[in-house]
């Protein structure tokens, strides 16, 4: 009985299905609504040959993974950005060719996994994603109200009502509407930080990480949430190069060049580290060798350029921390 492969292109609302077998042939092409009773039965009459089912990785991929291995079926979840640079070479893209081409990618073996996270984690990383998105949104309102208190004449702040005009009024309004969301925005942004510092503080794995200088209980929560199980890595130092802050290299003959960082991975993570290394190169009165260290690129380099390289020393550390379970040493 020859094994077979099975594709599944997702979107919101429809799944396109592809199967077919080791030499490329397709044994099914249809379409379900996304929804894993609707998928795994649609590939219930193949699930005695089905070797493998793969699908990209993205924002519906962990949930329906979970429900379709519950159902006895052998997943797989294919890394977006490899998966998308295989099938870029097709013509015409279109669900049923991307389903078709997944599950060639599968039946040929040429593909690269991704780590689907736990539920703990997921649910800790969309706490954090939520209260991220919260102060980015009230500080684009804040600049909001900045350009609208210039265009309002000083008189019709000082006299409203009785002296501005209809749209003074109007822009009056509006501001006062903005200063009400912020306030709204800024109470929610309060509650999640500190249910965020009792998570990290109950948390033993997020003390020692924070026993890093710098190191808070968002940016130990963040680690936690991103990397989920540090076994995955085979060394510390490939942390870093995960959440996209080692330089990009070119090489091409005798040519070769290092560009900037290569920022891959999650940028939330990406810029917790960052503020980490600032807090720890500007506002921490430790003595530590890593603070000395980021200093003396400071100094060669600049202060920025020093924060990306001491974000990149500090996710080497804390997976490391984490690994071997020890707390910071100062004076490594």
């Amino acid at each position: 009985m020859k094994p077979l492969f099975a594709g599944l292109d997702v979107s919101y609302q429809t799944t396109s299905i592809c199967i077919v077998d080791a030499a490329g042939s397709v044994a099914l092409e249809t379409s379900t609504a996304t929804n894993p009773d609707a998928i795994a039965k649609a590939l219930k009459p193949y699930r005695r040959r089905l070797k493998l089912v793969g699908q990209e990785s993205g924002n519906l991929a962990a949930w329906l993974e979970k429900r379709l291995v519950q159902a006895k079926l052998p997943m797989v979840c294919l890394d977006a950005r490899h998966a998308n640079s295989a099938l870029s070479a097709r013509i015409n893209k279109t669900d049923a060719n991307d389903a078709q081409g997944l599950a060639t990618l599968l039946a040929r073996g040429i593909y690269v996994t991704a780590h689907i996270k736990s539920d703990e984690a997921s649910r800790l990383q969309s706490l954090l994603v939520v209260r991220d998105a919260l102060l980015r949104r009230t500080r684009d309102l804040e600049r909001m109200v900045d350009m609208t208190h210039r265009k309002i004449p000083e008189k019709a702040v000082v006299d409203f009502p009785s002296t501005n005009a209809e749209v003074d009024e109007a822009l009056l309004f509006a501001l006062r509407s903005l200063k009400d969301t912020i306030k709204s925005l800024e109470r929610n942004c309060r509650a999640l930080t500190q249910l965020a510092t009792r998570l990290a503080k109950d948390s033993p794995l997020c003390a020692r990480l924070m026993s890093i200088p710098g190191v808070g209980p968002i940016t130990a929560l963040n680690f936690v949430a991103a990397v989920d199980d540090p076994d995955r890595f085979k060394a510390s130092r490939d942390v870093a190069a995960y959440f996209g802050l080692t330089p990009k290299q070119y090489q091409s003959g005798a040519y070769a060049r290092s560009g900037k960082i290569s920022r891959m991975g999650s940028s939330t993570m990406r810029r917790a580290l960052y503020n980490a290394a600032n807090a720890l190169l500007a506002r921490s009165k430790s003595d530590c060798a890593l603070r000395r260290w980021g200093l003396r690129i400071a100094r060669d380099r600049g202060h920025k350029f020093a924060c990306v390289a001491c974000a990149r020393k500090l996710a080497v550390v804390m997976h490391r921390l984490w690994v071997t379970g020890e707390t910071f040493d100062e004076t490594r």
